[in-house]
């Protein structure tokens, strides 16, 4: 017997010594998660979970800013501050893994596997999401996961020019990406209403008392950076350039329109040169290019002339023109142009097919005739992804039962109306991206206000756009939706509630 009694206790003793961290079993909560990983099991049937020491470890310095996000994100929501060490998460790098994916493995440790700075961001957010607290300890549950999405453009926009946006709330914006999983992170920055940018090239081009400045933009591309969140500059041109004709006529014209001659496109060369300068992590910069009254190029005689020595005989002709010679600026840079549905279909073959188009209004152009033509394109469709706060919006669950092969919209005039247009599973489509505009906001008198019923709207949908982009097929109902969001959207706030602390 006592032998026996001997060879338990031994047996017990190095049970205690492999498990390392683990201090005591839990039963877990549900998990909830969105986007829902690819593949997610429980290794036992009672979802039991571990508690671990509050520390972490990893020994890839080029992912030590991903890392420290990471801390203060748990901090903020959880109040719990990380600890170097190896008891608790640890990071490794598996090269195997495609650089969009990751695993995580719980045996001793909470064990995180990716390749890349991309994919351990995902990890760190669903672990986010998962991760429980108590008495300064780790639980988790005891979990596999595989991971990766079926979109690489899964986007938001807000448009900071029409309605002043406090900057604080650009960061809010980085937060709820990150949560999220949404990977591009679209500005708005220009506008009729104001100039939002700095610029040292065009000093009066900024808009008094409405336009950040270069240090906030610097520190907001770092922040953004950390966390794998890709910031998207957009400047628009040729439309929507009231500043611009205020600012400086004699070179971009005083028409309703950004002119079409040598010293303009020299200009924007320029103030593009400047936006890449100020986002250096960008790949991609965004120049607008739609709803532009082409018109007016009629009243310039310096249109017409251009018009003339470029051999170009109609307007619709001088504006491919205009959009190939922009992007063009923007590939000379290293960056990859982004502009909307705005150019007809017989400029396709002048623009270059390393653009992305992101499709919204199937007006200009039916979303199947740039797929067919070669381009990248990403499905904005007016109906269910637009916000004009707080007149129009649709539901979560609208969100749910979108595809991103398929354009809706309301407007009689769409080519998208009324039963939508589908263009087939392709791979040129490569996401989705929720487009959050000013036009109502625009007249209210404090911008705190519009941002903040703006985010109101935007924080619960933007998780039904990460379910669908991040899993095609996904089938999600909106019951188990909504019980997902309600304790994110907690998390969130926890977050948010916390960031200056």
């Amino acid at each position: 017997m006592r032998r026996i009694l001997v060879v338990l206790c031994v047996m017990l003793l190095i049970t205690l010594v492999s498990c390392d961290g683990r201090r005591e079993e839990h039963i877990m909560e549900k998990a909830n998660l969105l986007p829902v990983p690819r593949e997610f099991k429980y290794n036992n049937k009672d979802r039991t979970g571990y508690s671990y020491e509050a520390e972490i470890s990893c020994n890839v310095e080029e992912w030590e800013s991903s890392i420290n996000a990471f801390y203060q994100y748990v901090e903020r929501s959880c109040g719990l501050k990380l600890k170097n060490g190896n008891k608790g998460i640890r990071i490794l790098r598996e090269k195997e893994l495609d650089e969009d994916a990751y695993r995580i493995e719980c045996n001793n440790t909470v064990n995180i596997y990716a390749s890349s700075k991309e994919g351990l961001n995902y990890a760190l957010s669903t672990v986010l999401q998962l991760i429980q607290t108590k008495d300064d300890k780790i639980l988790f549950p005891d979990i596999t996961v595989y991971d990766k999405p079926d979109s690489s453009y899964r986007a938001l926009l807000v448009d900071l020019a029409r309605q002043w946006h406090p900057y604080e709330y650009l960061y809010k914006y980085v937060d709820l990406c990150y949560l999220y999983k949404i990977n591009r992170l679209q500005f708005h920055f220009t506008d009729d209403q104001s100039y939002t940018l700095p610029s040292d090239t065009y000093p009066f081009l900024p808009t008094e008392n409405r336009h950040y400045t270069k240090e906030q933009i610097r520190d907001l591309v770092e922040y953004a950076n950390d966390r794998g969140v890709v910031l998207v500059p957009e400047v628009e041109v040729p439309g929507h350039c009231a500043q611009f004709n205020m600012k400086y006529p004699e070179i971009f014209g005083n028409n309703g329109i950004i002119c079409a001659e040598e010293k303009t496109f020299q200009a924007l060369e320029k103030l593009f040169g400047e936006v890449c300068e100020m986002f250096p992590y960008s790949p991609y910069i965004h120049m607008g290019g739609d709803e532009a009254a082409i018109t007016n190029w009629r009243n310039c005689p310096g249109c017409r002339q251009y018009m003339n020595d470029r051999g170009l005989k109609f307007i619709d002709d001088l504006y491919t023109d205009f959009v190939a010679r922009v992007t063009d600026i923007i590939f000379k840079h290293g960056r990859t142009p982004v502009v909307w549905e705005g150019f007809s279909k017989k400029g396709n073959d002048k623009i270059s097919k390393d653009v992305i188009v992101i499709a919204w209004e199937s007006y200009y152009q039916n979303p199947k005739d740039l797929v067919e033509a070669g381009f990248t394109v990403v499905n904005a469709s007016w109906k269910p992804l637009y916000i004009v706060a707080p007149s129009t919006s649709w539901l979560p669950e609208e969100i749910l039962a979108w595809s991103k092969y398929k354009w809706q919209h309301w407007w009689e005039k769409s080519m998208a109306y009324p039963d939508g247009i589908d263009v087939g599973k392709v791979d040129n489509v490569i996401g989705g991206m929720v487009c959050a505009w000013g036009d109502v906001l625009a007249g209210y008198d404090s911008g705190d206000k519009a941002a903040k019923e703006e985010f109101e709207f935007i924080r619960a949908r933007i998780p039904a756009l990460a379910v669908k982009t991040w899993d095609e097929d996904s089938d999600m109902d909106s019951k188990d939706f909504y019980e997902s969001y309600e304790k994110l959207d907690a998390l969130l706030e926890r977050i948010l509630v916390n960031a200056n602390n």
